[in-house]
Formats: C-alpha cells, structure tokens, sequence
C-alpha cells in the first residue's frame, strides 16, 4: 500500500515530466535556436532557397561578389565605387553616388511573362530626384526600360517611402504599366534599417501584389488588377527587345545606345541584400516565409 508520502512524490515527479515535456516542445517564433534543427516556418520551409526552388531564376546574395548564383544572368560588372558590407544575410551590395552593376545578359529575365522581385533595402532619404534600384533595358534605347523600381526623393520629416514600379507589356496592344502607392498608401517606417520588399504578377490572374516585411500592402483602387486595354485582362507578359540588366541604376548608366542620365536619375546609395527574381507570382504564405528565413539567417 502507497503512503501519502509516497503518492506526494509520484505526483511531483509526473508534475516534473509535464512541466519539462512543454519545454521541450515549446515552438521558437525568434530568431535564436536551441541546439539541432531549427523549426520550419509556416509551410514547412526551413531554408528560403526551399521557397518555390523550380521557379527561381536569378538570385544575388551579394556575398564578396555580384554573381547570380543561378547562372542565367552574366557578365556582371560593378562601376563607380561599390562595396560589399554586413547585410541582412551574409554581406550586401553597397552602392554609392555613382556605383552600380551591369550585366551584359539578362538571360531568364528576358522572358519573363509573370514574377516575384524580392529583395532587402536599407537605405537613408535623399533629397530630390529618383534612385535607381534595378531595370531591365531595352536594345532600342527607349525611354523606360522594360521592368524597373526606383525610389522617389523625400525632404518631409516623414518616414514612408515613395517607390515607383514600371512594367511593360509589348503584345498587339502596347501598355505601359505603374504601381506607385502614393499618399497613404506609401509604406511608413522605411528608412534606416532592413526592409524587405516583393513585388509579384500573375499572368493567370493578371494581378499585381506588394509585399512589406513579408506582409501584403493595400493598393489604391483599379492597381491591383492589369488590364491590356480598358476591358480585357493582361495575361502574360512580353517585354520588348530585353537587352541588360542593372542594379543600383537606371537603363541610361549603362551608356549607349541609353541616353545620358537626366539629373533626377540618380544611382541607388544605399544597401541591398537577397535580390531574387522568380518567374512565377509567390503566394502571400511563401513571402512571408522567405523574409523570415532570410531574416534569421537560413
């Protein structure tokens, strides 16, 4: 027969086990892991290149270097003074006044006909003109080139962030096509550290999304669906003669048959770190995954 003594410690030692099970178990949401593997984001992703692998067709980790891992875009060749410093992830670019990359072929990028860009800035204001982030040039020289993003100056004391996209589409109908979430909708909180950006269309769909440290942004009415005239919708996209392709810069820094640069065009100064591009438009749950992961380091 069990004493009162003895039915105490049978109690405190399953007491003991429960306690230190739930420990054990317990889901790690930070950034700081135990010891072993560390636990899968939301959709079972551990590691970002896990992150729809089939439909990544460049990525720049910028780490000592500017090769795109994947191979598809070449000849990169950096100008002006450029660095690589601590980044997001590993190192990252470092542009300047005059700094920037290009590469003699786009490869994949020139047949992209829906994507995802994705990618982390940390960047200070600067006062007046637009910085250049990246931009798919046209052999032709044309004034905007096929697919870019810049960043518009801001001398306000407020912190959100005036970006512009651009995107053409060069089917039987030409149309040019602007994402520019302007007043309200502009992004709050965007200068002087890490900030991860993603833009994704769906030829399927003929959608355009925005994505803010992994979250998805409200855009003005009409932005979001695509049209190829004022009825029909977009669908997949072809981009006309796709000839370089820059980051840090816009189409006219790479010299002819581009123009020279206007004085509002202005090279990007700041940092940017995991510059992927995918030929497919990334869920809202994949985005989500890929800046954690990539926040954290894996």
């Amino acid at each position: 027969m069990k004493t009162n003594k003895d039915k105490f410690r049978l109690v405190t030692l399953a007491t003991f086990i429960i306690i230190s099970f739930s420990f054990c178990t317990k889901t790690e949401t930070d950034d700081n892991f135990s010891a072993g593997d560390p636990p899968p984001v939301e959709g079972g992703f551990v590691n970002s290149n896990e992150i729809a692998s089939a439909n990544l067709v460049a990525h720049f980790p910028f780490d000592g270097d500017v090769n795109d891992v994947k191979n598809g875009v070449t000849g990169g060749v950096a100008s002006g003074t450029t660095s690589f410093v601590e980044g997001r992830k590993g190192l990252a670019y470092q542009g300047s006044p005059n700094g920037f990359i290009g590469y003699s072929n786009p490869g994949p990028l020139a047949a992209l006909t829906s994507f995802t860009v994705s990618y982390w800035i940390n960047t200070t204001k600067h006062d007046g003109g637009a910085q250049g982030v990246f931009a798919l040039a046209k052999e032709d020289g044309s004034f905007w080139g096929n697919f870019f993003m810049m960043i518009e100056g801001n001398n306000s004391p407020e912190n959100k962030m005036f970006m512009k996209f651009h995107f053409e589409n060069n089917l039987a109908t030409f149309v040019e096509h602007w994402i520019e979430p302007g007043g309200d909708f502009r992004p709050d909180d965007m200068y002087n550290g890490w900030r991860h950006l993603a833009l994704t269309y769906d030829a399927t769909t003929s959608k355009v999304a925005l994505y803010v440290n992994g979250q998805k942004r409200v855009l003005p009415t009409g932005v979001e669906d695509r049209k190829a005239n004022d009825t029909s919708p977009l669908g997949p996209l072809n981009f006309k003669n796709p000839t370089k392709f820059i980051i840090g810069g816009m189409q006219n820094h790479l010299g002819a048959p581009f123009n020279a640069p206007e004085v509002w065009m202005l090279n990007y100064t700041g940092k940017l770190d995991e510059f992927r591009i995918y030929n497919s438009a990334l869920t809202a749950q994949e985005i989500s995954a890929l800046q954690i992961l990539e926040r954290q380091g894996r």
